[in-house]
């Protein structure tokens, strides 16, 4: 029997599920690495993650005499505050009868896709940017941009200054301030997910430039000191609803037909955290005005 090649298998919905997911995996991925160090880590959803802060406490004093008693420095880890992992987004959309009549599967059901990805995107960008602006506990504040930035840095510096391979140090800026500061100057920006950054930039490593951050405000912390949780979408659940996954499993998508609207739907899930391991070590330096004195005693 010939079958009429307008008709829709299964294996067309699988291709478009795969599409889906992997655009959004190799954007999540490739946001990651320009972040740097940033590790991933697949888990149950209503999992429970601790966040910590280091805290020292120095001895009464470094030199004893002979046979006395050696008085105690104290170093310890801190818990600070603890997360659930969740499905943060559980999103659909449908693709009418008329729709792919007019355009044709692969288009109807391309272009509303895109935009379902879209809105996955920056839901993850949102849920990123919230991480840094609401849980960091260490604040500086300097003169100018570049100056607060050399502050956090300085800031940054004394927090990990006794860790090994913390990696980048990276940098998250309103454009506005970044490109006040630049003024006429030229400069190469780099994109990943949507977000531009420039590396090697005022002695970070990389620069995000992002509205979500307030304009006055830069956000720094070091790469290794971030981690991403997420919803491994490849268990028993994803199967359950024939859900289509990379071997991340970082979301799930599934398309289906809705007989009784004469319609096709698209039902994507999934869950992330980006979380810093020490709440401290995320810098927020606020960016004060430039006077006169200011500049001329940077100059000195």
């Amino acid at each position: 029997m010939t079958v009429d090649p307008n008709t829709v298998t299964s294996n067309d919905l699988v291709a478009h599920s795969i599409d889906f997911v992997e655009q959004f995996s190799d954007n999540v991925k490739t946001l990651l690495a320009a972040l740097g160090h940033v590790r991933m880590h697949p888990m149950s959803t209503g999992t429970l993650i601790q966040t910590y802060k280091k805290e020292k406490s120095a001895a009464s004093k470094r030199t004893v005499d002979e046979g006395e008693v050696i008085p105690l420095s104290k170093v310890s880890r801190t818990k600070d505050k603890a997360y659930e992992l969740k499905l943060t987004d559980k999103l659909r959309k449908v693709t009418t009868f008329e729709a792919i009549q007019k355009d044709g599967l692969d288009q109807a059901i391309s272009f509303t896709d895109s935009q379902l990805l879209s809105i996955a995107q920056k839901n993850a960008k949102k849920d990123l940017f919230d991480s840094l602006t609401s849980k960091g506990t260490t604040s500086t504040s300097g003169n100018g941009l570049q100056m607060a930035i050399s502050k956090g840095l300085g800031k940054l510096a004394g927090l990990f200054e006794d860790v090994n391979n913390v990696g980048n140090t990276t940098v998250y800026a309103n454009p506005d301030d970044i490109y006040n500061y630049l003024g006429g100057a030229q400069v190469t920006t780099q994109k990943a997910f949507g977000m531009q950054y420039l590396q090697n930039f005022l002695n970070a490593d990389v620069v995000f430039l992002s509205t979500s951050i307030p304009a006055g405000k830069v956000v720094m912390t070091v790469d290794n000191n971030l981690n991403f949780y997420y919803v491994d979408m490849n268990g028993n659940a994803g199967k359950t609803f024939n859900m289509t996954v990379d071997e991340t499993g970082l979301i799930g998508v599934t398309h289906s037909r809705i007989d009784d609207s004469l319609s096709y739907q698209t039902v994507a899930a999934g869950g992330w955290l980006l979380l810093p391991e020490r709440t401290d070590g995320i810098v927020t330096a606020t960016i004060e005005p430039t006077t006169p004195t200011s500049v001329a005693s940077a100059g000195h």
